[in-house]
């Protein structure tokens, strides 16, 4: 699964000629240059849409098989660049399909609501709509990742599925889900998240910010600290600088402090998204990646969060990735590690 085949090269005018007499898939070029999909006027509620983009990197198939691709979900104040080094050190068939969530990256803003509006139940809608557009133009992909809050939106997003009688394979073909450096539901305990001791630190970071309304905001200059620092507190070897994250696009301006609180059960939520024991017993074979140095979900509370959602007590699919370097963004610093830990659990099983 990690090295993907038989991708066609996307041409200067983006159009990918298909091969084997098939049609060629015609694509959008986004404000940075990364060519993908504008889809226009996605419903996150009643009201209130968004222009939203999905990024290709790598080589996108033809439309019979756009299944070889991967379909990738960004975390909580990132944007659908932070995949792009993953995608790299795939190789050069690689494909990723990530979209860009509101403000930020290629996506616009949302009309009928401030963004600082918007919530997690509003991502999920907007993952559910994108892969479904993307069906009606043939592009099935049967491998989704989750980083960070992106794993969260994953397991939310086949939670609603199986709550509507279908699931993430049902509806949409997909078989594998990875969840990367994954947050952690209300049904598994997460002794940073328990602690309480993150309130004081979103309301830290909380900014009003005009016609955007209330986002919670990392400064760029502070990335270094909150997603480079071991347990020790020691900034890693490969971590990057700020200059270096702006420069990848990997940052969002914020994300609706509402949302965040959502995530973390603090501010107006008295608990974290839930997801049911088993969520991924059958139909799509879940894996979960965790790292050795990762500051705030530790390595246990991941195998956890594994062991409950498929109902493997042997672990046969959670990968630990050890090393001074393994911390929350290692795809950012080491993103062949990921391809590796991905590739080597590929024939596991429960």
């Amino acid at each position: 699964m990690a090295l993907l085949t038989g991708c066609a090269d996307i041409s200067g005018d983006s159009t990918v000629e298909a091969r084997k007499g098939g049609s060629p898939i015609e694509l959008d070029i986004g404000a940075d240059g990364t060519p993908g999909f504008l889809l226009e006027d996605v419903e996150l509620r009643p009201g209130v849409t968004v222009d939203l983009f999905v990024n290709v990197f790598g080589h996108l198939d033809p439309r019979g098989q756009a299944k070889n691709c991967q379909f990738a979900v960004h975390g909580g104040v990132f944007a659908a660049a932070s995949w792009r080094p993953y995608a790299d050190a795939l190789g050069e068939d690689a494909c990723v399909l990530v979209t860009d969530m509101p403000v930020r990256g290629n996506s616009g803003l949302p009309e009928g609501a401030l963004f600082g509006d918007l919530d997690l139940f509003d991502y999920v809608t907007a993952l559910e709509e994108v892969l479904g557009r993307l069906h009606q133009r043939k592009i099935r992909p049967r491998t989704i990742l989750g980083h960070s809050m992106g794993g969260t939106l994953v397991q939310m997003l086949q939670q609603r599925l199986v709550d509507d009688g279908s699931s993430l394979r049902k509806r949409f073909g997909i078989r594998d889900a990875i969840l990367v450096a994954s947050d952690l539901p209300a049904d598994v305990p997460w002794a940073l998240g328990d602690s309480g001791d993150l309130s004081g630190l979103l309301q830290a970071f909380a900014v009003d910010e005009p016609g955007l309304g209330q986002l919670f905001e990392i400064p760029v200059a502070l990335w270094p600290a909150f997603y480079f620092t071991d347990r020790d507190n020691n900034v890693v070897p490969g971590a990057l600088t700020p200059e270096e994250i702006e420069a990848g696009g990997f940052n969002a301006l914020g994300e609706p402090l509402r949302a965040i609180h959502q995530l973390n059960g603090t501010g107006p939520f008295t608990a974290r998204p839930s997801a049911d024991a088993d969520l991924f017993e059958k139909g799509t074979r879940l894996r979960a990646i965790a790292y050795e140095e990762d500051i705030y979900v530790q390595l246990a509370e991941s195998e956890t969060l594994y062991r409950h959602l498929t109902g493997d007590s042997a672990s046969h699919c959670f990968v630990p990735v050890l090393g001074p370097d393994a911390v929350h963004v290692l795809q950012f610093s080491n993103p062949q590690a990921l391809v590796v830990a991905i590739a080597d659990s590929d024939d596991c099983h429960y």
